[in-house]
């Protein structure tokens, strides 16, 4: 049976690079000029109330990774705590969200690398990003690990060296302490920052990814909900903490140039050293450390759906490094034509869609399973399993409806139209069951293995 299952190979640790990397610690760097400029600076206040909101969710993630062990994320916790109905079209929103991950990535790696190496097309460095990740997932998880922690440290000698940069432009008296990435009284606007926010909940899409290596985690009842939270508290922390430093060293936030303000601010920290290093460390963040992940996770989904027969039985056959072999060069195919046949605004926008759909299903359904239908009902767990899981509901809800237009509710609106059209005729138009396995003997099963 050893090898019809996923390698356990990943500890805490891991889990939380794996995350981590995923929201890609430099992520404000290439996002800054899209956030500056509506939060008037404000940019560290905008991440730390996303961090706040997303740490519900989070919570709701721990809950439904410790009752439910197994691999999967919001299609398997949905299915296994409602119905195999509603955890298929939870899941089929969710996969819209890793689906697209992966073409994002691949075009922000793609326009970082254009001012790199320019006039080379964008479908060459796609299809570049793609082979690379693609090979690293096949090679086995604990590949994908070690080449997490090796992009991981590139990034740290950018973040080291900017940090210590500004603190040593501190103590020259050349730039001074201020708190304008925080609060900036001359033109602060509460309305401003929030739509900012709705900007940087996309840096916070990936923590949910780390429930998708259930069955490759040690200990998944406890490391999953444990990586899930230290991934968002200390991604959230950084991100506040690099835009602080931005806000110190470039205070007039308005004269920074439009494309790349935050680029310039490295220059004035490390020079065009710093500024070639960090180029460099985006290219590889997105096209290759993100995208990778983002493949992982999605093959993950698709692997619990082809066992459980709501999916083609073949994306959840594992190869000689027990990985998902076809679903993962399958998918890194897919993202190629996605990223080539639309624009980064179009994917960009999807990519929250399907995300935050499968957000709300999540926190809807930890109410269901652990209060309304728990007799046991206290003070402790109203708290845990109702007022947690709502206010995850309703920040999630307020993002989608706020900040989605109407060609992001369109194409997600036929996206979700054809997930519910593949049920009907898997299930014989709703009158034969949505297949599912046996709960009991798919958590025992895994928890042997373990």
């Amino acid at each position: 049976m050893e090898h019809n299952s996923l390698k356990r190979a990943l500890t805490t640790k891991d889990l939380v690079i794996y995350g981590v990397m995923f929201m890609i610690p430099i992520a404000p760097f290439a996002w800054y000029g899209d956030l500056v400029g509506p939060a008037m600076g404000m940019v560290s206040l905008g991440y730390g109330i996303a961090l706040v909101a997303m740490l519900f969710t989070g919570f709701s993630y721990g809950t439904m990774s410790y009752n439910y062990p197994i691999a999967g994320s919001v299609y398997s916790y949905v299915q296994r705590s409602t119905k195999p109905a509603l955890g298929f079209i939870s899941g089929w929103a969710i996969m819209l969200d890793y689906l697209i991950l992966p073409a994002v990535c691949y075009l922000i790696g793609a326009m970082f690398m254009d001012a790199l190496v320019p006039h080379i097309p964008g479908i060459i460095w796609f299809i570049i990003f793609a082979a690379i990740g693609t090979t690293l997932n096949a090679l086995g998880i604990d590949v994908m690990s070690k080449a997490s922690w090796i992009l991981f440290a590139l990034q740290g000698v950018c973040i080291v060296w900017f940090i210590v940069g500004t603190i040593v432009l501190l103590s020259n008296g050349e730039v001074h302490v201020n708190a304008v990435a925080f609060y900036n009284a001359n033109d602060f606007n509460m309305s401003g920052v929030l739509a900012a926010t709705k900007v940087t909940i996309i840096s916070y899409l990936g923590f949910d990814a780390i429930s998708t290596l259930a069955e490759e985690a040690h200990n998944p009842r406890k490391s999953i909900g444990r990586a899930t939270i230290l991934s968002i508290v200390s991604i959230g922390i950084l991100f506040m903490l690099l835009c602080w430093f931005g806000g110190i060293v470039f205070p007039q936030y308005n004269l920074l140039p439009e494309n790349t303000p935050f680029l310039a601010i490295l220059e004035v920290v490390g020079g065009k050293a710093l500024v070639m290093l960090t180029s460099i460390s985006l290219v590889l963040s997105f096209g290759i450390a993100c995208a990778m992940e983002g493949q992982t996770a999605i093959t993950r989904v698709l692997y619990s759906m082809g066992k459980d027969g709501i999916m083609p039985k073949v994306l959840a056959k594992l190869n000689r490094f027990r990985v998902p072999g076809i679903g993962i060069v399958f998918i890194g195919i897919i993202c190629v034509v996605v990223a080539q046949v639309c624009g980064l605004d179009l994917v960009a926008a999807m990519l929250s869609f399907g995300a935050l759909l499968g957000f709300i299903a999540l926190n809807l359904s930890v109410i269901w399973k652990f209060w309304i239908k728990n007799p046991e009902k206290n003070a402790k767990n109203f708290f845990k399993f109702v007022i947690s899981p709502a206010i995850g509901f309703v920040v999630c809800a307020y993002i989608l409806i706020g900040g989605t237009n109407t060609i992001t509710w369109i194409i997600g609106g036929s996206w979700m139209v054809a997930g519910v059209i593949w049920l009907a005729v898997m299930t014989k138009g709703f009158r034969a069951p949505t297949p599912a396995l046996n709960l009991d003997a798919t958590i025992d099963e895994e928890e042997e293995s373990a």
